[in-house]
């Protein structure tokens, strides 16, 4: 049997994707580096909730509002981090 966070990381990290995407309206090349970012912003926002002692709407030992918050947070850090690359200038 696999264990909860297994299930529960990938497919928060997933709906905080979509979320994303569906308010930014935008797809593009970025959007896998987007849900490693989610991925590790539901992760930290977990933990961060759990050694804090947070509890806003926990499901079993995952705390769901801090989880989504780190997801939010960190893909607006990388589309932010993305949009300061290079430019590339045609002529």
């Amino acid at each position: 049997m696999l264990p909860p966070w297994l299930i529960w990381v990938p497919l928060l990290a997933l709906i905080n994707l979509l979320v994303f995407l569906t308010i930014r309206g935008r797809w593009g090349r970025i959007v896998p580096v987007l849900f490693v970012a989610s991925v590790i912003g539901v992760v930290i926002g977990d933990q961060i909730a759990a050694r804090t002692g947070l509890e806003v709407l926990p499901i079993g030992d995952m705390h769901l509002v801090s989880a989504s918050v780190g997801a939010q947070v960190l893909m607006v850090a990388v589309a932010l981090l993305g949009a300061l690359g290079p430019i590339r200038v045609e002529e």
